[in-house]
């Protein structure tokens, strides 16, 4: 990781629910990376569109994912985007912080297929 990369995730919360078992946390990993990205495109979608509601909605279902993966920087974003759409309110913040979002998850990815593969050996 460079130094310019911030850390985006934190697997101390999975190692310690998993009890330390990675065939567990390769199936919870696999869990996020097969489902994370369908959510984030429906709410991509109704940031889009500004449905209020669908964003609201997806946004809190991608939340705790995201604090189970030690994501807990793009939790709280996720947290004000939903905070603020149920408000109907911000809307440009709203897009900017999914901008930023879309960006971490790349990073949140990318971190969870290296872990995959290190815990697959």
């Amino acid at each position: 990781m460079s130094s310019e990369e911030k850390k985006v995730i934190d697997l101390s919360y999975l190692q310690e629910v998993a009890s330390d078992n990675s065939d567990f946390m390769v199936e919870m990993i696999d869990i996020f990376l097969a489902q994370t990205p369908e959510y984030m495109s429906t709410l991509e979608e109704a940031v889009n569109t500004q449905t209020w509601a669908k964003i609201a909605e997806m946004a809190h279902k991608i939340k705790p994912t995201l604090a189970f993966m030690g994501a807990l920087e793009a939790k709280e974003s996720m947290a004000s985007i939903e905070a603020r759409a149920r408000g109907q309110e911000d809307y440009e913040g709203i897009k900017k912080d999914f901008a930023v979002l879309k960006e971490d998850f790349r990073q949140i990815f990318a971190g969870l297929e290296q872990k995959r593969a290190e815990l697959l050996g």
